[in-house]
């Protein structure tokens, strides 16, 4: 069943003496063991061994879910800063307690459900203690599972305030967030007042992109994801595409593919999330998976009741990867009925010239190969003529007919190595 943990253990970093320690597992266990009877509910208590173990290998409480659960969270909290107050008072160093809080699956006693790990893992997190580090000095250090801070605490069910929290990236690839309460240091206050506004970190990121920067623009990416206050709005939408982008062209697929999984979860209307890791997996030769993310998007981008620019284009990518994927499971006809789709559905994308251009190139067809480019390179501007090489001609010397795309190239004054992409991101040709 679903439900709540709450997890209290000693800051390792701070231990502080045995006897403070064991007056306070004492406290804790006595909160604790209240907590989990209010009501009647009988509810499991992990809290074995010694009131001492207890405090420094960490207490648990699992509650059930529900608003009736929720409520009993402000007095556990009350009354476990006013044993952390006991046990530190007048008697020299004292100890430092962190404290986690979860959602997830709660199991019955003996097996550790999800809600447990989850606190482990927080009370384990290397940023999460960094972070605490940077907060004024503090004797309790309260941190928030995603789940628990946008469920309970932006509900309104804790006697906190969400600006109190401040987010905490951990891990790498996906995003995911924990917060710290921090009172009076939320996201924009713990940043400092110097600091951008995540869209306009979000803004700087994509010139970098664009310019092949891509280190510094998943420095700026992150930095904008962590003063969103989560990953369910429009603006995280693009600055996690971004994000997947960058490590992408960096040569980290797996970071990639973690990154839009992430956002696809937060957000599963988002077509251009399907189109990546459909793409993606195309690329890794995973064709039928790279046919659900796609056949997927293009009916979230078609079901949209107001068509645009953007969705045209968006439309006209998944329909040229649908193609690819049709050819590689050798439904020509089925490839052919979809680049065509895709030529209507953005006819001022050169994109389905492309990809019959490379088509008559693998036929050793240079005239019609000559023609398709030229077509194509009439339509591309010279400001996006690099981003044209970038996107399409990359790696070309390694495909099947890449040597008549390159002839055609230079016979155009182009050169299709100057590219910001890196060598070991190889892109295979678009049909």
């Amino acid at each position: 069943m679903d439900g709540v943990c709450v997890t209290a253990e000693v800051d390792g970093r701070a231990p502080g003496p045995a006897a403070v320690r064991a007056r306070l597992g004492t406290a804790l266990a006595a909160a604790f063991g209240a907590a989990s009877r209010f009501g009647g509910r009988p509810v499991h208590e992990a809290a074995t061994g010694p009131a001492d173990g207890a405090a420094a290998h960490g207490v648990h409480l699992l509650l059930p879910g529900g608003a009736d659960s929720a409520a009993v969270l402000p007095r556990l909290l009350r009354e476990v800063r006013a044993a952390l107050d006991e046990a530190n008072r007048g008697r020299g160093p004292g100890v430092r307690l962190r404290l986690a809080l979860a959602r997830g699956l709660v199991l019955p006693p003996g097996i550790a459900g999800h809600a447990v790990a989850e606190c482990l893992r927080l009370l384990d997190s290397e940023a999460v203690g960094a972070a605490a580090d940077g907060v004024p000095a503090t004797d309790l250090t309260v941190v928030a599972s995603d789940s628990f801070f946008q469920n309970v605490v932006v509900g309104g069910l804790l006697e906190h305030r969400p600006e109190d929290y401040r987010p905490v990236r951990l891990g790498r690839g996906a995003p995911s967030v924990a917060w710290l309460h921090a009172p009076g240091r939320g996201a924009a206050a713990a940043l400092g007042p110097s600091r951008p506004p995540a869209r306009e970190l979000a803004a700087r990121a994509g010139l970098l992109l664009g310019r092949g920067e891509y280190r510094q623009a998943i420095l700026d990416l992150e930095e904008a994801l962590r003063l969103l206050p989560g990953a369910d709005g429009p603006d995280a939408e693009e600055s996690l595409l971004r994000l997947g982008d960058c490590h992408r062209r960096l040569g980290d697929v797996e970071a990639a593919a973690q990154t839009w999984t992430f956002l696809l979860a937060r957000r599963p209307l988002c077509a251009a999330a399907c189109q990546r890791l459909g793409r993606l997996e195309l690329e890794r030769r995973r064709t039928h998976r790279a046919l659900v993310y796609l056949t997927e998007g293009l009916r979230l981008v078609r079901a949209r009741p107001e068509p645009s620019a953007k969705a045209a284009r968006l439309t006209c990518a998944l329909l040229l990867d649908l193609s690819c994927v049709r050819s590689a499971l050798g439904d020509l006809a089925v490839a052919d009925a979809f680049l065509n789709e895709a030529a209507e559905a953005d006819p001022r994308s050169v994109l389905p010239l492309v990809s019959l251009a490379f088509r008559a190139a693998r036929r050793r067809d240079l005239q019609t190969a000559r023609r398709l480019l030229g077509t194509a390179l009439i339509r591309v501007s010279g400001e996006d003529r690099k981003d044209f090489l970038r996107e399409v001609c990359t790696g070309a010397a390694s495909w099947e007919g890449g040597d008549v795309i390159i002839k055609v190239l230079q016979e155009n004054g182009l050169d299709p190595t100057a590219s910001p992409w890196t060598t070991h991101a190889p892109r295979p040709p678009p049909a």
